[in-house]
């Protein structure tokens, strides 16, 4: 065979193993593919702020957030309120991301980025339908500089791609919550009630005590004695259920008593496996009365419009509270006494 039939052979399998590539992993210029440091989703940190509508679907568990005002909401639990927070860092995220190395085309291989069956399926609309940006999120990871590195695909795309700034998301209704259901000043307490057990604490002072202590009993430290304090003075939910009358009856009844005049009643309910709470709040003079001889920094100005903006955000809402919460506010009286060693 000649030198030059050798060439031509040898030029004629090199484009056909470049060919076999391009067919494999080349681009289809029929479809807007973008390149490495370009924005991951075109033209949106123009159009961010028009966002009325998030949807996260993982198989069948998917969340939808509606906005309405300046606010956003979570439809799968009943229009409770979404955590403005959580919402802004995921659309800011989206804004800013950029497309860092691009990855496979073979959707056969998208399992080993998390974009097969564990992706997210995202869409995030404006208050006109119009769809602001589309995309599968795969495996998600914190670089060591701070900065998210993400698999994603986009159906404009030919390809996965490795990108930077998105936010840690779920498909979880819960996981978007407004998680705050009380934040009042501990130092505001003067009394919490478990039945015919109570804990209090003296005016301007720290410490508090089990009250009615019967004869040979020792109450358990003072940083154990606040536990309810602190549990309620930034009480958190789980979760939240729209359900102003449970059929069941309620395991606990908690009261927290303010010195500037607020009553919190808490009452627990087992339900599904886990312990939720009811909670309503209301104003009371007398209460307000005995704290007049001391300084409250931490009181409202207005405590009977502290009172109505609690009843009006908790009523016909039950709040699942987490296994520790729970706990605390369940304790009976043996609860708060120490522990005896068993006499010989």
């Amino acid at each position: 065979m000649s030198q030059r039939l050798t060439n031509i052979l040898g030029y004629l399998t090199l484009i056909a193993i470049l060919g076999a590539i391009w067919v494999m992993f080349g681009e289809d210029p029929s479809r807007d593919q973008g390149a490495r440091g370009e924005t991951t989703f075109e033209g949106l940190v123009d159009h961010i702020n028009d966002a009325a509508g998030i949807a996260i679907r993982h198989g069948d568990v998917a969340t939808h957030l509606n906005k309405v005002g300046g606010d956003w909401f979570v439809i799968e639990r009943d229009g409770y309120k979404a955590d403005r927070a959580t919402v802004h860092d995921f659309l800011r995220g989206l804004a800013l991301s950029e497309r860092r190395e691009p990855k496979t085309s073979n959707e056969d291989r998208f399992d080993k980025l998390g974009l097969g069956e564990e992706a997210l399926d995202i869409k995030v609309q404006d208050s006109q339908d119009s769809m602001l940006a589309a995309f599968l999120m795969g495996t998600r990871k914190d670089s060591p500089n701070g900065r998210s590195l993400t698999y994603i695909f986009q159906p404009e795309d030919t390809r996965s791609w490795l990108v930077t700034g998105l936010a840690e998301t779920s498909a979880d209704p819960a996981w978007w919550l407004d998680a705050a259901v009380l934040d009042i000043a501990e130092s505001r307490f003067s009394s919490i009630v478990y039945g015919d057990i109570a804990i209090t604490r003296p005016l301007g002072d720290s410490k508090y005590k089990l009250e009615k202590l019967r004869e040979g009993e020792v109450a358990q430290a003072d940083w154990q004695l606040r536990d309810p304090a602190r549990v309620l003075s930034n009480l958190n939910l789980d979760d939240v259920r729209k359900m102003a009358n449970p059929i069941s009856d309620p395991v606990a009844v908690v009261e927290a008593v303010t010195y500037d005049g607020l009553r919190l009643t808490f009452t627990l309910f087992e339900l599904e496996g886990a312990t939720w709470a009811q909670v309503a709040a209301r104003y009371e003079d007398t209460l307000a009365d005995a704290g007049k001889g001391g300084v409250m920094p931490d009181a409202p100005m207005d405590g009977e419009a502290e009172a109505a903006a609690i009843s009006e955000r908790c009523r016909g809402w039950l709040y699942k509270l987490s296994d520790y919460d729970a706990k605390v506010l369940k304790r009976v009286r043996v609860d708060f006494l120490e522990q005896k060693p068993i006499e010989e």
